[in-house]
């Protein structure tokens, strides 16, 4: 719930950047777009807004959530491997954000840069915000860690191979029932965490180049030796 109370703010501050780049509306693709939180908050400030989840059950609740808002963003329950196939026409701006991107090896990511270059209009741009890096994980890493919400409690256990920069995550969730704990499931994951540089190298092999990079997003802080990845690429004239 708390990406969702902060996703309205994020939204806008999208929307101003975009005005900066010469973006006042079109069409908007999110990728890996969980319940919608951007890609529906986009469609309320007047975009045309397409976000694709491999999750059924977030692409479920992301269409609930959408006639709750009185909102019309297109939602598509599919892989972004093949995001090529789900999609159709072109989009001035593509957003991976919260850490969407890393969960293939790394030939599939630089594909999937391909990808997304090619679903854009001339001059189109691709957003990757807020998206852990080797940069910042190398600062921040802790092995255990919680979260808590009203009805549940989640253990977080990390792995980091810094050799091959992968993280294993194992997420343990725990139900409040009175004052105990029950167990209810467990999820593992692992994921391939890039260098800001990585992102740079993979976008310009694609044909695009990076129009800025920040520490914040919101404060536009600029790009520090700890910064998770907040990047701008554009495509370019010939690619």
């Amino acid at each position: 719930m708390r990406c969702w109370n902060i996703a309205p703010k994020i939204a806008r501050q999208i929307r101003k950047l975009l005005k900066r780049y010469g973006v006042v509306k079109g069409r908007v693709l999110e990728l890996g777009c969980g319940n919608g939180r951007i890609t529906s908050n986009l469609a309320k400030l007047g975009f045309s807004t397409v976000g694709v989840d491999i999750s059924p059950l977030y692409i479920e609740d992301a269409k609930k959530r959408a006639v709750r808002m009185g909102v019309k963003p297109l939602f598509f329950q599919g892989d972004i491997r093949k995001i090529d196939r789900i999609v159709r026409g072109k989009f001035d701006v593509a957003i991976s954000i919260w850490t969407s991107l890393g969960f293939y090896d790394v030939r599939t990511d630089e594909i999937l840069f391909k990808k997304v270059a090619r679903l854009l209009r001339k001059n189109g741009l691709f957003f990757i915000l807020f998206t852990m890096s080797r940069e910042r994980l190398n600062s921040i890493f802790c092995q255990h860690l919680y979260d808590e919400s009203e009805k549940y409690i989640v253990l977080n256990k990390n792995v980091y191979d810094k050799e091959h920069s992968i993280i294993r995550n194992t997420w343990t969730y725990f139900k409040k029932v009175d004052k105990n704990l029950m167990y209810e499931d467990e999820f593992s994951f692992c994921l391939h965490i890039y260098a800001i540089p990585d992102f740079v190298r993979m976008a310009e092999n694609a044909g695009m180049i990076l129009k800025d990079a920040f520490h914040s997003l919101m404060t536009l802080e600029p790009l520090r030796n700890d910064s998770p990845a907040n990047l701008i690429f554009q495509k370019t004239d010939h690619s």
